[in-house]
């Protein structure tokens, strides 16, 4: 088997598009196939979104276009708005993770998680917005009323949450989410739902972090856990 095409179809979110990675070398039907796979396993995390696919490596014909607009539809019931091919970028120099009193984000909210691929946003996400990514996702500012993140790992504002957060998108239950202020209009790990109560704006910021415990989500104050 060609070293590309062991590699397998790559999805990463981004809040303008879902890229996907398609090795050069793999056939079609394998191209499908795995595609089929992965929005079947994510099919909570896709179902209803409406998405613009941008792709990268193989560039596929019309037909084939077409083809892998089916089978997300088919296999998610995601609603394909547009798809194009893309180069991929240069790869950039490596970048050390932002930091906050000299010790990195991740090891701060992470520690004992399994933190896999990250997302880092930095600044306000405003009402209207979606950001959508297969991994952790940590937003370096607030989160507007009528914003949205979903994530299928862990999700983390390093200032007020006060839109829709859905962590664990593809059933992940160990995923949590952590804001400096928790007051979402609504909140969501894997398949529960809850909603915070109301809080006085002129409240003091307490850093919480939403998880599940007994079929429930709790929400305590960050560290006790």
């Amino acid at each position: 088997m060609d070293n590309n095409e062991a590699k397998g179809i790559a999805f990463k979110g981004t809040a303008e598009a879902l890229i996907i990675l398609i090795p050069e070398e793999m056939e079609t039907g394998s191209i499908m196939e795995q595609i089929a796979e992965k929005v079947k396993a994510a099919d909570k995390f896709f179902r209803g979104a409406k998405l613009k696919i941008i792709y990268r490596g193989k560039v596929l014909s019309k037909d084939e276009e077409e083809r892998l607009v089916a089978v997300m539809t088919e296999n998610s019931g995601v609603i394909i708005e547009h798809i194009r091919h893309e180069d991929a970028p240069p790869v950039p120099e490596k970048e050390k993770p932002p930091k906050l009193s000299g010790m990195p984000i991740r090891r701060i909210f992470f520690k004992e998680l399994q933190e896999g691929p990250c997302k880092f946003v930095r600044g306000t996400i405003r009402g209207g917005t979606r950001v959508f990514f297969e991994g952790n996702v940590v937003i370096l500012g607030d989160a507007n009323p009528g914003s949205e993140i979903v994530a299928s790992g862990n999700v983390v504002v390093m200032g007020a949450l006060r839109g829709m957060v859905h962590a664990g998108a593809d059933g992940n239950r160990e995923a949590i989410v952590a804001s400096l202020k928790l007051c979402p209009t609504q909140l969501r790990i894997a398949n529960l739902i809850t909603r915070c109560p109301d809080s006085p704006e002129n409240e003091q910021i307490l850093p919480e972090i939403a998880f599940i415990k007994d079929e429930i989500i709790y929400v305590e104050p960050l560290g006790m856990r």
